[in-house]
């Protein structure tokens, strides 16, 4: 018959106590994940960081995952139009954006390209902003944000 040490007793016997008083960890709760995004407003022209100017700025947008037409004042998913705030904070999300303020641009036609007028040299913000044809910012559709500088004439 095998005989066994003193110390591989100890070991084999320590080795089924701690195995038996393992303790499983609770498979973790993923985090709540933030609704995914449909789409994107994207300012292709300027670029972030630019120094534009002095007299007016060409803006060209593009839209991914959704279709720009022109405002129906309808709400249709996937369908909107853009909007560029210049130098202002992006309206509530529930909120239909407004009209006839300085600094807030529609693109009802349907249009991806601005030129931007009288802006006073330094530093300014463009925020490109998608809205469905009620003008009510778009669910689940990111906005592009980016500074330019405009030079003294």
């Amino acid at each position: 018959m095998m005989q066994i040490s003193r110390f591989q007793y100890v070991a084999v016997t320590g080795l089924f106590v701690l195995s038996a008083c393992r303790r499983e960890r609770p498979a973790e709760k993923p985090a709540e994940e933030a609704p995914a995004m449909l789409g994107r407003a994207t300012i292709l022209l300027p670029v972030d960081g630019d120094t534009v100017g002095p007299d007016s700025v060409r803006v060209v947008l593009a839209a991914e995952g959704v279709i720009v037409e022109p405002a129906t004042g309808e709400r249709i998913e996937g369908r909107g139009h853009h909007h560029i705030f210049v130098d202002k904070d992006v309206t509530p999300d529930t909120a239909a954006i407004p009209k006839d303020v300085e600094g807030i641009i529609h693109l009802g036609t349907g249009a991806s390209e601005f030129t931007v007028k009288g802006l006073t040299p330094g530093e300014h913000r463009l925020i490109a902003v998608l809205a469905y044809g009620d003008h009510v910012p778009m669910e689940r559709v990111a906005y592009d944000t980016l500074r330019i500088y405009v030079r003294a004439p």
